[in-house]
C-alpha cells in the first residue's frame, strides 16, 4: 500500500512516515495542498500509482477543504485529519466525499486500520455534474447548499443539459426531507390530457382512460421532495390549480369530491426565466412568484473555465474499464468548444471518445472530429437537415423534415416547439397529420 501524507507540519509527515514504512507501508509525503493536486486527479504520485491519502484540512495556501473541491473526480480515496475545533470542517469534507476523518494527534496504530478500510471501501457516489473548482460554479454551489435547508420553493433556471435535476437532488440530499421521496415529474414527457391526473391524483372513472384511483406526485412525494421540470410547459387551468394547491397545501385529485393534503417541498425548474412566459400570458404571474421564491440560475459550462477538464477526466474514467487520458492538446480542444449541449454534451463525447480511442490517449484530434458530428449548434439547438445542392422542395417537406430529425434528437416535443417557434399543440397537430408519433419518454 502507498499513502499519500499531506500536512504542512514537517514533524508530524516525519513521525507517521516513519511508523507507517515499520508497518509495511510506502509513504510520499507533500507539505502543501497544491503539490496534492494532480496525484489525487491522476492516482498517480512521482514514485508511482497511489492507494489512498491522508489529507490535513488546515493548511497555509491551499487547505484541505479547496484540495477536495478541486479534486472531485480524483482517483484516490482521502482521509482527513483535523484538529480539535474543526469538526465541522470535517463533516463538510465528508460531504466532499473523503471517505472518513480522524482528529490530532494520532499515531500509526489508530491511522493504519483506517487506511486499510478507506482503500477497500468503494468509492462514494458523486453527482458527476456538479463537480467543479471555477468560481461561478462555488458560487452556485454555495447557494444551492444555503436553499437546501429551507421549506420555500426553489425556481433552477438553466440551459439544457446543465444538471438541474442534479441540483433538485442536491437540495433534497442537503436537506430535512432526505429520508423521504425524490419525484420527478417532467411535464414535457407528460400527454397534455394526462397531466393533471397524474400530477394531483385521479379516482377510478374520473376520465375515460382512468381506470384505477391513483396518487399524483405531489401525494407520491410524501414529505419529501417533487421535483417538476420544464414546468414552463403547464397549461393555464394546470397553473391555476397548482398554485391552489402549494397555497393552502391541499389538493383535490380529478374526479374526487373532497381535497387531500399533501406535505412535499416543490422544487421547479425551467430552460428560460418564467417572465417572458408571464409578459406573454403563457403562464401566471401569481404563479411564477410563489415558485420563484427562491430562483437558481444553473451556470452554462462554457462559462465554468476549466471545470470541462475535471468534468472531462471524470466521464472519461467511467465510460472505460481502460486507464484513457487527456493529452495537453486534447484539454485544450475543451477549452476551445463552448458546448452548447453543456454536461450532457460532454458526457455524450467523453462517451464516444473512449468507445473510438485506438489508444491510451484522448487527443485534440479525435476531440475535433468528434465535435464535428455533434448534433448541436452554437445555439444549442441540433442541426436540421438542409435540402441537397439544387433540390427544390416544397417549405412544409422541409419543415418535416427538420422536425422529425429534432424530435429524434431530442425525444421532448415541448423543446422542439420552442426551437422552432410554435407553441406545443400546434407541434401535435402538425405531427399528426405527418405521421409522426410522439416518442417522449413517458
Amino acid at each position: 500500500m502507498r499513502v499519500l501524507l499531506v500536512d504542512d507540519d514537517p514533524g508530524l509527515r516525519l513521525a507517521l512516515s516513519k511508523a507507517l514504512v515499520r508497518k509495511g507501508v510506502d509513504v510520499v509525503d507533500l507539505a502543501s495542498g497544491e503539490a496534492a493536486l494532480e496525484p489525487l486527479r491522476t492516482g498517480t504520485s512521482t514514485v508511482g500509482p497511489v492507494d489512498v491519502c491522508v489529507l490535513d484540512l488546515r493548511m497555509p495556501g491551499m487547505s484541505g477543504l479547496e484540495v477536495l473541491r478541486r479534486t472531485q473526480a480524483r482517483r484516490v480515496p482521502v482521509l482527513v485529519l483535523t484538529g480539535h475545533g474543526t469538526v465541522p470542517d470535517a463533516v463538510e469534507a465528508m460531504r466532499l466525499g473523503a471517505v472518513n476523518f480522524m482528529q490530532k494527534p494520532l499515531d500509526a496504530d489508530e491511522l493504519l486500520p483506517a487506511l486499510q478500510q478507506a482503500v477497500r471501501a468503494e468509492p462514494p457516489a458523486i453527482a458527476t455534474a456538479l463537480l467543479g473548482a471555477s468560481a461561478p460554479m462555488l458560487s452556485f454551489l454555495e447557494r444551492l447548499d444555503r436553499a437546501a435547508p429551507t421549506d420555500e420553493p426553489v425556481l433552477l433556471v438553466g440551459e439544457t443539459g446543465s444538471g438541474k435535476e442534479l441540483c433538485a437532488r442536491r437540495l433534497h440530499d442537503l436537506s430535512a426531507r432526505r429520508k423521504g421521496p425524490f419525484v420527478v415529474f417532467n411535464v414535457a414527457s407528460v400527454p397534455e390530457e394526462w397531466i393533471e391526473g397524474e400530477l394531483f391524483g385521479q379516482r377510478r372513472g374520473a376520465t375515460a382512460g382512468a381506470t384505477e384511483t391513483r396518487d399524483g406526485a405531489l401525494h407520491r412525494a410524501g414529505e419529501g421532495t417533487l421535483f417538476i421540470d420544464d414546468v414552463g410547459e403547464l397549461g393555464m387551468e394546470v397553473q391555476a390549480k397548482l398554485l391552489r394547491a402549494l397555497e393552502e397545501r391541499r389538493v383535490r385529485p380529478v374526479g374526487a369530491d373532497a381535497d387531500k393534503p399533501f406535505r412535499a417541498r416543490v422544487v421547479a425548474a425551467t430552460q428560460r426565466e418564467l417572465k417572458g412566459a408571464v409578459d406573454a400570458g403563457r403562464f401566471r404571474a401569481d404563479l411564477c412568484y410563489h415558485l420563484a421564491a427562491l430562483t437558481l440560475a444553473v451556470p452554462p459550462l462554457r462559462d465554468r473555465g476549466d471545470d470541462v477538464i475535471l468534468l472531462a477526466r471524470a466521464y472519461l474514467s467511467r465510460s472505460s474499464d481502460r486507464p484513457l487520458v487527456l493529452t495537453a492538446d486534447g484539454e485544450e480542444q475543451l477549452r476551445r468548444y463552448r458546448f452548447p449541449g453543456n454536461v450532457r454534451e460532454l458526457v455524450n463525447l467523453m462517451k464516444r471518445a473512449a468507445l473510438f480511442s485506438e489508444r491510451l490517449e484522448v487527443d485534440g484530434a479525435l476531440l475535433g472530429e468528434l465535435m464535428q458530428q455533434s448534433p448541436y449548434t452554437e445555439s444549442g439547438r441540433p442541426d436540421g437537415d438542409a435540402p441537397r445542392a439544387g433540390e427544390r422542395v416544397t417549405l412544409e417537406e422541409l419543415e418535416k423534415t427538420h422536425i422529425r430529425r429534432l424530435l429524434s434528437e431530442l425525444n421532448n416535443v415541448s423543446e422542439v416547439a420552442r426551437i422552432v417557434g410554435i407553441d406545443r399543440r400546434t407541434l401535435q397537430r402538425k405531427m399528426a397529420a405527418w405521421g409522426l408519433r410522439d416518442q417522449s419518454p413517458q
